[in-house]
């Protein structure tokens, strides 16, 4: 009898992964990558054509701070708008009289951005589509590495699944959607996990 102990919550998080990897397709040569990340960066590395690519994490707050030349008041302006945070000056108007007047932009580093989860089948730090990923009636169906892959065929294979003993209440099957855990379901979807596993 196929028995499982079930895994911590997020054991395969985006988070975790940053370390071991997310597998995903290249979107150069479609063949497969690995995005990593530490603290300050997100790399991606295609296996194939050796395509690579670096994003900072770093979140910046973008202002326009100055004295105002009309009412002689010391102001700040934040820049929320993408498309002008990446001038190094602006006109902007006093927030006291609304004269308009030209500023430096000011670029803070403030924090790094936290993981956010898988959304849409694409990893969260370049929007790259997952390796391992189709879909059952609609609906995504994907695992981020390998590792994630056979737990996924493991956990949905067994007859008996158990929660650990002494670990937190929450586990990794938490996170799975509940027409992946419907009994009618799982047969399917084992089927079209282990199609993937075999690419």
């Amino acid at each position: 009898m196929a028995r499982i102990v079930d895994k911590p919550y997020w054991t395969f998080s985006a988070y975790n992964a940053c370390t071991s990897g997310i597998q995903v397709k290249c979107p150069k040569c479609r063949a497969e990558g690995v995005v990593t990340a530490d603290d300050k960066h997100a790399y991606f590395r295609c296996m194939s054509c050796g395509h690579q690519e670096t994003r900072d994490r770093t979140i910046y707050h973008y202002d326009v701070h100055n004295q105002c030349k009309n009412c002689g008041r010391y102001y700040r302006v934040d820049i929320e708008e993408e498309s002008k945070q990446c001038f190094s000056v602006l006109h902007v108007a006093c927030p006291y009289c609304g004269v308009i007047m030209s500023g430096e932009v000011h670029k803070t580093a403030e924090a790094y951005s936290y993981t956010a989860e898988i959304m849409d089948g694409r990893e969260p730090y370049f929007g790259f589509e997952l390796w391992f990923l189709t879909s059952f009636q609609g609906k995504w169906v994907w695992a981020i590495n390998r590792e994630h892959l056979a737990y996924l065929i493991e956990y949905l294979s067994a007859v008996l699944r158990e929660k650990p003993k002494d670990g937190p209440k929450k586990t990794q099957a938490d996170h799975l959607p509940t027409f992946m855990k419907t009994a009618k379901n799982r047969e399917r979807i084992v089927k079209l996990l282990v199609k993937l596993y075999e690419t």
